[in-house]
């Protein structure tokens, strides 16, 4: 792979600023009240549509330094006890109103720390995914999970609840960025829970490298990337660290001066891009690097590769439902940020009132405009865009940063925009929630 293209905002010193890209599909601001969206609920009952769901588990037994979710330290189980019989509440808030038992296409724990929980805990919160939906064998299991508390009969556990994909949250594996971040990891201990959870029956295991982080070097994260192939992943995904004080006030304790340049963030990927495509692992999406087995990469050379709020999946999830504080519902009709303090959404879901912060009604111009960038970040061009370009001037703008060409009958990603678009549009990113019509709430 060639070197990819210096982003041109590099040149004006330090870090992008927030105006260097186009505001993409922010909603019309119609606004959404929990009863207007029960309504929408209610709308959908009867479909038979199968649909995805994302439970979010904000708890953690300390707090990284780097982290941009927001979470709870807690070491009271009572308080995860709690936690997941407010999740019952508003699961049957809303299955009350889109039907019981509906099939799951995608079912995905993410944190905070889901194997934080106890295996009690655990299977609690199985039983009432359960009850309210129906899980099959089909269905596309996974949680995210910190290797340090990966025991093997907690792997015994976890696949036999159903799980199929094992999602190891890594960040990096050098001794100095875990250090300025808070987080620590083995060599030794990753091997022994990969040869655990291969045993098992995982049939994925991915990991993530975030780059951005303190004290990272174009030489670290070399060696970082290294030492994850080494151990097999079949994903490796890369994230961008954008740091924001404002919104996270514990990412204030992070040394600012250790902190890579934009210039270097875009040397890190390079290298890691690099060195994973030469080791056997295939470039999928825009973040994403997978072996030439897994399920994602099968997806991208048969043209149905499709992405949603939990990150690239190889079918089309449909409504994707997020339960639990700071949760994101992403659905064909609206977006929905669930509040995001733990006591706020207790207090809602304690009164039988959906757990709404945010909530933004998508126009039909504006699902195309979504289905556009969907699209656009699965297969990396667009070759049937119809009226798009008379109905807005998404495709133009993007054009027009150089993220995108243009031709008679297709529009394609351009080197430079694969990086730029990642960059921005990561998980780790504002502009990518924004782009799901979601306003990152504080």
């Amino acid at each position: 792979m060639s070197p990819l293209v210096t982003p041109p905002f590099a040149s004006r010193g330090g870090t992008a600023d927030d105006d260097a890209l186009p505001e993409l599909f922010a909603t019309t601001d119609l606004g959404l009240t929990p009863g207007a969206y029960a309504e929408l609920l209610a709308s959908k009952h009867g479909s038979g549509d199968s649909i995805a769901v994302h439970v979010r588990l904000p708890f953690c037994p300390s707090r990284c330094l780097n982290c941009d979710h927001h979470t709870t330290v807690t070491h009271n189980s009572e308080t995860i006890d709690e936690y997941i019989v407010g999740l019952e509440r508003e699961i049957s808030m809303v299955t009350d109103r889109i039907g019981r038992g509906l099939t799951l296409n995608q079912l995905h724990l993410g944190g905070g720390t889901p194997n934080y929980l106890s295996d009690t805990q655990l299977v609690q919160l199985m039983d009432v995914l359960d009850r309210h939906f129906h899980v099959t064998s089909d269905t596309e299991t996974s949680l995210e999970a910190n290797p340090k508390r990966c025991s093997p009969s907690q792997l015994t556990l976890l696949r036999g609840l159903g799980f199929r994909i094992l999602d190891l949250q890594i960040r990096d594996l050098d001794s100095s960025v875990q250090l300025a971040i808070g987080r620590s990891h083995s060599l030794s201990v990753l091997e022994d829970v990969i040869n655990s959870a291969r045993s098992e029956g995982f049939e994925t295991i991915s990991m993530d490298l975030v780059y951005g982080l303190p004290n990272q070097s174009v030489e670290s994260v070399h060696g970082t990337v290294a030492n994850m192939i080494n151990l097999n992943p079949d994903r490796i995904i890369c994230q961008s660290f954008s740091p924001r004080p404002s919104v996270f006030k514990h990412q204030r304790a992070l040394d600012a001066e250790s902190l890579p340049s934009l210039a270097d963030k875009v040397a890190m990927f390079n290298t890691a891009s690099e060195t994973l495509m030469g080791n056997g692992y295939e470039w999928v999406g825009l973040d994403c690097f997978a072996l030439e087995h897994d399920a994602l990469t099968r997806a991208k050379h048969a043209g149905h590769l499709h992405r949603n709020w939990v990150g690239y999946t190889d079918r089309d999830s449909g409504d994707l439902y997020g339960f639990g504080a700071d949760a994101i519902s992403q659905l064909r009709e609206a977006n929905v940020q669930n509040k995001v303090q733990l006591g706020e959404w207790h207090e809602a879901v304690q009164s039988g009132v959906l757990p709404l912060c945010t909530g933004e009604r998508i126009s039909e111009s504006e699902q195309r405009q979504q289905a556009a960038l969907s699209a656009l970040l699965c297969n990396l061009e667009l070759s049937d865009y119809g009226d798009l370009l008379e109905d807005n001037d998404l495709l133009k703008e993007l054009a027009s940063q150089g993220f995108v060409e243009i031709s008679d009958d297709k529009v394609s990603v351009t080197e430079y925009g694969r990086f730029a678009l990642h960059q921005r549009w990561s998980d780790a990113s504002p502009h990518y929630r924004a782009a799901r019509g979601i306003a990152l709430a504080s």
